[in-house]
């Protein structure tokens, strides 16, 4: 490609202003040592001049104006390769860009889930702590209540003799219950404590089977409210307990 085959589009667009930066200067020194483009871009002001009067001035020649649009219509408008490097370099960076935009989602929808996943478990501590404060509240209040019936059960044996202590809080349902040196017992069976109402049939209030050291204990099984107990009661049961008792106590409450 010969140099004014180069400059020739870049002439029209220097006639009509439209020719910026780096471009602009390249063909202003090309000017400037090359009287064929200085003469070519006469030529090309001179039409542009025809065609600015024709709107209201007489009508210039038809060849000027052919001659002008066959100059900018010419060949196709060239992209520099300096243009070419910088536009690649531009995709480059912007596809790096949307790989660091997904990377940095990605980041922050793990750390998103890692931190719902912290509260939650947060959550649910702060729920169990929440919930055995208030066991130890019910505990508090039962065996502090001045409404609070203490039984102790014994056993008609030697000592050390086998001791329960239940404190029970009628109008809440709620039961201590506290056992000691009490017997081993054989495989397949477990204590059973009852509680013996005022009327009607003993209830269930627990099963347990004590440590080496004869220690058992029950805190709040489920009981009904407002049942007054006349005594509580102990019975060797089934491994899985009973509905009503199916021995005769081992130990009564007094």
């Amino acid at each position: 490609m010969s140099v004014h085959e180069q400059f020739a589009d870049d002439l029209s667009l220097y006639a009509l202003g439209a020719l910026l930066g780096e471009e602009r200067l390249a063909v202003v020194k090309h000017l400037q040592d090359c009287p064929d483009c200085r003469h070519e871009l006469a030529r090309l002001q001179g039409d542009l001049a025809l065609l600015a009067l024709s709107a209201s001035g007489p009508k210039p020649p038809l060849r000027s104006r052919e001659r002008l649009m066959a100059a900018m219509a010419r060949e196709p408008r060239r992209i520099p390769g300096r243009f070419m490097k910088r536009k690649a370099w531009w995709t480059a960076m912007e596809w790096a860009a949307a790989a660091a935009a997904v990377v940095m989602i990605v980041l922050l929808l793990h750390q998103n889930t890692d931190l719902q996943r912290r509260v939650a478990a947060l959550d649910a501590h702060s729920t169990e702590q929440h919930k055995q404060l208030l066991e130890a509240k019910d505990l508090i209040a039962t065996l502090t209540s001045s409404d609070a019936v203490h039984f102790t059960l014994v056993a008609a044996k030697t000592p050390p003799q086998p001791q329960g202590k239940a404190v029970y809080l009628r109008s809440t349902g709620t039961l201590v219950f506290l056992a000691s040196n009490m017997p081993e017992l054989p495989p397949q069976k477990t204590y059973e404590l009852w509680l013996i109402p005022t009327s009607g049939a003993p209830i269930p209030a627990g099963l347990f089977r004590p440590d080496p050291h004869g220690s058992a204990a029950l805190i709040n099984p489920p009981l009904p409210t407002g049942v007054e107990a006349k005594t509580f009661a102990i019975t060797i049961e089934p491994a899985a307990g009973s509905a009503a008792p199916t021995s005769t106590p081992i130990m009564v409450g007094s």
